[in-house]
C-alpha cells in the first residue's frame, strides 16, 4: 500500500510521548498511517505519492485556538489597520482615502494607533478627524489603552460629550454599542476573511466563541460551504432558543460541530466586574458581580445535557470560580470535561478543587500579559492575590489540564506569540512553563478539551492529518522570540491549504 501525501526531511515534533519526535510521515486519505524515519516511511512512496520535503524544518500537530471570536475578527479585518502609523497627519491621510472610496454617512472603523508612535506624540482629536472625514462617522481605537477618537459625525450619532472627541475606560464601550451591526451578507463575508487568516496564523481547529445571534445565520450559511479549518462551537446560554429555532442544536456538518454551552458567572478584571471573595485593592467599596449564582448554573447545566453540550463557565475572579465549582458537585458534573474560561484569580484551596473535579481551564496567555502590562492587575488585586492571577504553571503542576487559545481580535492570532507569552511571562515568573507544557496548550490538550483527543492533537497513526509547519523549532529559538517563528505550511486532512 502506498501512500497519498508523505512528508520527510522533517524535524517532527509529535506530542506523543511513547515517539516524541521522528523524521517522516505517511498520510492515506486524511489520515496518518505511519510516523517513522525517512528510511521507514520510504516503501509507502508510490508513482501518485505526493512528497514534501522539509529540509529539516519543523512540523507540528495543526495547532489549536480554544477561545476566538471569529465574527469579531471578521468585522476588524474590514477596519482601518492603524498599527505603525508614525504621525497624525499620516493617520489623517489614510481616515481621508478611506472616506472617499465610501458613500457618505458609512461609518470608518479603525485600530491600532499609538500617541508615542506619533512624531508630534500627542493624541489626534476629532478636529483632525472632521477634516479628514466630514462626511462619514469615524471611530477609531488605540493599540493597547482602552481609548478611542471620534470625529463630530460619530460623536453627534453615539450622544457622546467630549469636547477633543477622545473617550476612554467604559465610555469605548458605550460607544461601540451604537455602531450599526453589519449587514448578514457583510458578516458572512467578514466571516469568511476571518477562517482564512486563521489558517494563515498556522491554526487548523479553532473553538469559535458565539457572541451574537446574527452569528447564527452566519453559522447555518458555513455549514452548506467547504471551510478551510475545523470548528467547534461554543454559544451562550441566552442563545440556546436562536439555535433551536435555526435547527442547530444537533449540527455537525463537515468541519463544523456545535458542542459547548457557555455560561457567564462574572465580568472581567479590567472594568472591575470579575467576582471577588474581597474588594478590589484600588475600590475597597467594589467586589464586583455574580451574573449566575450556583443554583441558576445547575438549572442551566441540566439542560445542557439533556442536549449534549460540554458546559462552559466564564468565571474569572475567585468567587465566581468558587460558585462555577460548587455549581459543578451539585449538578453531578464532575467528570463531565466542563471548561471554566479564564479562571484568573485563584489560590490553593481552589486550585485543590479544581483539580478533585478533573475541570479544564481555558486560558489565553496573551491575556494574562494585557492584564499586567495594560489593565494594572497588581493595583487591582494588591500584591498577595495578583501572584495567585492566571497561575499557568501551577495549574499543570497539580494535574489541570490548561487549554490555550487567543481571544482575538482582543488579542494577537498568532498562536507562536501565546506560546513565547506562556514561556516567556515575567510576573510572577515561577509560572513560566516549559516550550514541551505550552505546546501541548495548544496541541493535544487542546484535543481533549473539546473531546477530539482521539481524533488529533498529536501526530500518531489513526489520527487525522492536519499538521503546521514553522520555519524553527521553538525549542532552538530563544523564549523572546518564539512569536516571530514563521508558518510555512498548514496541511488540512492531507491537503495542503496554506503555503
Amino acid at each position: 500500500m502506498k501512500a497519498d501525501l508523505v512528508i520527510e526531511n522533517a524535524n517532527v515534533l509529535t506530542m506523543n510521548p511513547h515517539q516524541p519526535r521522528a523524521q517522516a510521515i505517511a498520510v492515506e486519505g486524511e489520515k496518518i498511517v505511519k510516523v517513522g524515519s525517512n528510511k521507514e516511511i520510504k516503501a509507502w512512496i508510490g508513482n501518485k505519492t505526493k512528497v514534501i520535503n522539509l529540509d529539516g524544518k519543523t512540523i507540528l500537530p495543526g495547532l489549536i485556538d480554544t477561545h476566538i471570536h471569529v465574527a469579531d475578527f471578521g468585522k476588524v479585518q474590514m477596519w482601518l489597520n492603524l498599527e505603525g502609523t508614525k504621525s497624525i497627519a499620516c493617520l489623517k491621510k489614510v481616515v481621508k482615502e478611506r472616506a472617499q472610496n465610501l458613500p457618505q454617512g458609512k461609518w470608518i472603523l479603525g485600530r491600532g494607533w499609538n500617541q508615542d508612535c506619533f512624531i508630534e506624540k500627542c493624541l489626534p482629536t476629532k478636529a483632525d478627524l472632521d477634516e479628514a472625514a466630514p462626511n462619514n462617522p469615524v471611530l477609531l481605537f488605540h493599540n493597547a489603552e482602552q481609548m478611542c477618537v471620534l470625529n463630530s459625525t460619530a460623536l453627534a450619532l453615539t450622544g457622546a460629550t467630549n469636547s477633543r472627541g477622545i473617550l476612554r475606560g467604559d465610555e469605548t464601550n458605550s460607544v461601540w454599542t451604537k455602531v450599526p451591526e453589519l449587514t448578514q451578507q457583510e458578516l458572512l463575508e467578514a466571516t469568511r476573511t476571518a477562517l482564512k487568516k486563521i489558517v494563515e496564523a498556522g491554526i487548523t481547529s479553532i473553538n469559535w466563541i458565539v457572541l451574537s445571534q446574527n452569528e447564527i445565520s452566519v453559522i447555518k450559511k458555513l455549514c452548506e460551504e467547504k471551510i478551510p479549518v475545523r470548528v467547534y462551537l461554543i454559544v451562550p446560554a441566552n442563545l440556546i432558543d436562536a439555535l433551536i429555532e435555526a435547527s442547530l442544536t444537533q449540527v455537525s456538518v463537515g468541519l463544523i460541530k456545535l458542542g459547548g454551552v457557555l455560561i457567564f458567572a462574572d465580568g472581567y478584571l479590567a472594568s472591575r466586574t470579575a467576582a471577588l471573595s474581597e474588594p478590589y485593592s484600588d475600590a475597597s467599596d467594589e467586589v464586583g458581580k455574580l451574573l449566575c449564582f450556583a443554583k441558576d448554573i445547575v438549572e442551566l447545566a441540566q439542560k445542557m445535557r439533556n442536549f449534549g453540550f460540554q458546559l462552559v463557565i466564564h468565571c474569572v475572579g475567585d468567587k465566581a470560580v468558587e460558585t462555577a465549582l460548587s455549581a459543578i458537585e451539585a449538578s453531578g458534573n464532575v467528570k463531565g470535561r466542563v471548561r471554566l474560561e479564564q479562571a484568573a484569580v485563584l489560590n490553593p484551596e481552589l486550585i485543590a478543587r479544581m483539580k478533585q473535579q478533573q475541570v479544564l481551564v481555558s486560558a489565553q496567555p496573551m491575556v494574562v500579559a494585557t492584564e499586567f502590562s495594560i489593565w494594572s492587575a497588581a493595583k487591582r488585586l494588591g500584591s498577595k492575590r495578583v501572584r495567585w492571577l492566571f497561575p499557568i504553571k501551577t495549574l499543570l503542576d497539580n494535574g489541570v489540564r490548561v487549554l490555550g487559545g487567543s481571544d482575538c481580535p482582543m488579542e494577537p492570532l498568532n498562536p507562536m506569540l501565546g506560546v513565547q507569552a506562556a514561556i516567556a511571562r515575567e510576573v510572577p515568573s515561577e509560572q513560566c512553563v516549559s516550550v514541551d507544557e505550552a505546546l501541548r496548550m495548544y496541541t493535544v490538550d487542546a484535543a481533549y478539551g473539546s473531546f477530539e483527543e482521539n481524533l488529533k492533537g498529536s501526530i500518531e497513526v489513526g489520527k487525522i492529518a492536519d499538521f503546521t509547519i514553522l520555519s524553527r523549532d521553538p525549542h532552538s529559538v530563544s523564549p523572546g522570540k518564539i512569536g516571530e517563528i514563521v508558518v510555512e505550511k498548514v496541511v488540512l486532512g492531507g491537503q495542503v491549504v496554506y503555503s
